[in-house]
């Protein structure tokens, strides 16, 4: 029976040693192999998730009670747990609370007796009570006649019901609680278990909050697995490497309460050889959030929702709009294996009007996402979705606006970041909480939307090497409650930057290209336009209020080392050309040109630039020759409101340039960043373009936010913090 408790070996060995020996066309049996073994620490050591019944079926009768009981056994529990008080006569018994007053009628049968400790009572004494009747009161909605009665159980009568309920199948969890206040409890346990042959022949693991009382049940029984719990203020402030590395000398395993939940934690504990069972989790979207970090089981109120989890495909890390027209959206989703991904589609939120339904297989090639095109909507609408993966019934919704149409001027509001999960920061960001909270119409994702070359949980030996490497990462960072709402609420367009492959990366020189892209067009909602031809470059109109123009900053790039001149390009002939015809044309307020590299703050290294500016004197290495051509474009042709948004620079400025020094601004670029990734300060502009710094800041986590006002001709900025507090606003007139 202790096949459940049976960890997996960790490895991290690569699938394979070269990246040009797998192509993106590898077989999916290959691919789910790969994903299979990849170096991960974010998923379970163990064979099997385990669902432990806290209190017993809590959430459907009286808490440890043999009914509590025999209900969580009936709904699939793997384990229930029993938390043991020791009455005045030396019995031990399974109640939660040190006092009988909550889950009793002790104050009713003995008044004069407060507070009602279980230490003051003897076992006959406590046989008078009525451990069902308060389930009734408190839980009207689920309140049964037969629970009244109910009697307080002893350890042994509650081993031997479950044993004969299942035959043994079911294993039990128990706690030693207050054991400083029951001395010689863990003896009396260890005896119990004994006598049932549990300690050789049983599934049985025990618990405690008590460090002394876990280090003095492994000289007891050392063949029984341990788990260390940790309330939240247990664990304030401490390294949890360094915690859990000292803890795995007598525990087996941690129990934290979910607040605390992070990969941080996660990794800390496998690395260590530890499992994690987090508690207490009652609903399905916060097993689902748990299930996605890798977590080996998790106590529950609610078996029935964990095992019907289990047993069936489910949403495993959220859903995702993106790359919105006035009439078509792309939806994204991934299920935790293969299924059939269903997509329903309404302007009702309650789904009670007609819906589109569209249906997508969930495939191991694709590491079980999908995207599905939505034509045929209206203009200017909020629609909603929401997707299940069948058979399974579990369901995530989301909603989005489409863009209005074409010559029509609404307000529009965005926000804007990028940079997570570098440079040793790793989910949750808090700033994607704070986009959130502005309602706005999209989130431009600005690249570097994972770091596939940094060390995270999800790839401890960087940097990533293989497809499932790259597709790790961005289900780390989909851990992130935040952006998982956030990508829920409103729609994205991302676009990727070095990062989503290596840093400073040349596409057509790299040989990871291949399968950072393949990652990124698999986790990201990107239409057919974008990804035909992996060209990623496109232009997506909001009414006449703003054109955004999305550039591909990587896939068409020289070298960076090569020396600046007519040759050098980082976006290709035909891009630039295609560039041009967008500003040329556009009749928007606004035009916003996506760039994920800045114009004027220097990038990469001296000798090898990765942005558009040279920087230092003598080092010609940027691209600078093609950015003005893009500069003399505009002010030959006269283009107004032309505005570059960009993030990369791990600091924010807001900058404005007069590249012909005539006093007037011909164009604007404004940077934010980085979301959670390492925190950078303002250096020296280039000043090959006349910027003018409006605002630069560096040190803290922060994103963009922009409003556009077509009716009154404003264009507002503002650098918000992590929390949301605006740190820079400032409102330029449209021209």
């Amino acid at each position: 029976m202790k096949k459940r408790w049976i960890v997996l070996a960790m490895s991290s060995a690569l699938v394979l040693s070269s990246p040009s020996m797998l192509q993106v066309s590898a077989s999916p049996k290959a691919l789910a192999a790969a994903a299979a073994e990849n170096q991960s620490s974010l998923k379970p050591i163990v064979g099997n998730v385990s669902v432990v019944a806290h209190r017993g079926a809590s959430a459907y009768a009286p808490e440890h009670t043999l009914e509590a009981y025999r209900q969580a056994i009936q709904m699939k529990a793997d384990y229930v747990e029993f938390d043991l008080q020791m009455t005045k006569d030396g019995r031990l018994v399974v109640l939660h609370d040190e006092t009988l007053n909550r889950t009793t009628n002790a104050q009713q049968v003995y008044p004069d007796r407060s507070p009602w400790a279980v230490k003051d009572f003897t076992l006959e004494e406590i046989r008078r009570l009525d451990a069902g009747s308060w389930f009734n009161e408190a839980y009207p909605e689920a309140a049964d006649k037969h629970y009244a009665g109910l009697l307080v159980p002893t350890l042994e009568e509650a081993i031997e019901f479950v044993k004969q309920a299942q035959k043994g199948k079911v294993g039990l969890y128990i706690e030693t609680k207050a054991p400083d206040v029951y001395p010689g409890m863990e003896e009396k346990l260890i005896a119990a278990l004994s006598r049932y042959d549990l300690i050789d022949n049983g599934d049985v693991i025990l618990q405690s909050f008590s460090e002394e009382s876990l280090r003095k049940l492994k000289t007891l029984a050392p063949e029984l697995p341990r788990v260390q719990l940790y309330s939240a203020a247990m664990l304030k402030d401490k390294d949890v490497y360094a915690e859990f590395k000292r803890i795995s000398e007598y525990a087996t395993g941690v129990g934290p309460t979910k607040s605390v939940l992070v990969p941080k934690l996660i990794d800390a504990a496998h690395r260590n050889g530890l499992i994690v069972h987090p508690y207490t989790v009652n609903t399905q979207d916060e097993m689902v959030s748990l299930l996605s970090l890798g977590v080996d089981g998790m106590f529950t109120n609610n078996s029935d929702l964990m095992a019907e989890l289990l047993k069936k495909p489910y949403i495993s890390h959220g859903t995702a709009s993106g790359d919105v027209t006035d009439s078509s959206a792309v939806l994204w989703a991934r299920a935790n294996k293969e299924s059939d991904i269903q997509f329903e589609i309404s302007k009702d939120p309650s789904f009670t009007a007609p819906t589109v339904r569209k249906n997508e297989r969930a495939a191991a090639e694709r590491d079980y996402t999908v995207q599905v095109k939505v034509d045929g909507l209206s203009a200017d609408t909020t629609y909603y979705y929401r997707a299940k993966a069948l058979p399974g019934q579990y369901t995530v919704s989301g909603s989005f606006h489409t863009a209005p149409k074409k010559g029509s001027q609404k307000p529009l509001t965005f926000v804007w970041g990028g940079d997570t999960g570098g440079q040793g920061e790793i989910p949750p960001f808090k700033a994607f909480q704070a986009m959130a909270a502005l309602n706005p119409d999209f989130f431009l994702f600005s690249g570097d939307t994972i770091y596939a070359d940094n060390q995270t949980p999800s790839v401890p030996n960087p940097p990533s090497d293989s497809v499932p490497d790259f597709w790790a990462k961005y289900k780390e960072n989909r851990t992130d409650a935040g952006l998982r709402s956030l990508l829920q609420k409103t729609s994205t367009y991302a676009i990727w930057d070095d990062h989503e492959v290596i840093n400073d990366f040349s596409g057509p020189f790299e040989p990871l290209t291949p399968f950072g892209l393949q990652a990124f067009k698999d986790y990201w909602p990107v239409s057919a336009e974008r990804s035909s031809m992996d060209k990623l470059y496109h232009a997506y109109s909001w009414g006449n209020t703003m054109d955004l123009i999305i550039l591909n900053n990587r896939g068409y790039r020289a070298p960076n080392a090569a020396p600046d001149g007519p040759d050098k390009t980082m976006l290709g002939e035909e891009q630039l050309n295609w560039l041009f015809d967008q500003l040329e044309h556009s009749d928007a307020a606004v035009k916003l040109v996506a760039t994920s590299v800045p114009i004027s703050i220097p990038t990469g290294k001296a000798g090898a630039r990765d942005g558009w500016a040279n920087g230092e004197a003598g080092d010609l290495t940027g691209f600078e020759t093609e950015f003005r051509k893009i500069s003399d474009f505009i002010v030959q042709k006269e283009i107004k409101n032309v505005v570059f948004v960009t993030t990369d620079t791990h600091f924010a400025e807001v900058i404005q340039y007069d590249p012909s020094g005539d006093g007037i601004a011909d164009y604007r670029e404004l940077v934010s960043g980085p979301i959670g990734a390492g925190r950078g300060m303002p250096g020296k502009l280039d000043p090959t373009f006349g910027p003018e710094r409006l605002y630069a800041e560096g040190g803290f986590f922060n994103f963009g936010a922009c409003r556009i006002d077509p009716e009154h001709k404003k264009f507002t900025v503002e650098i918000r913090d992590e929390s949301g507090k605006v740190h820079f606003s400032q409102t330029f007139p449209l021209e």
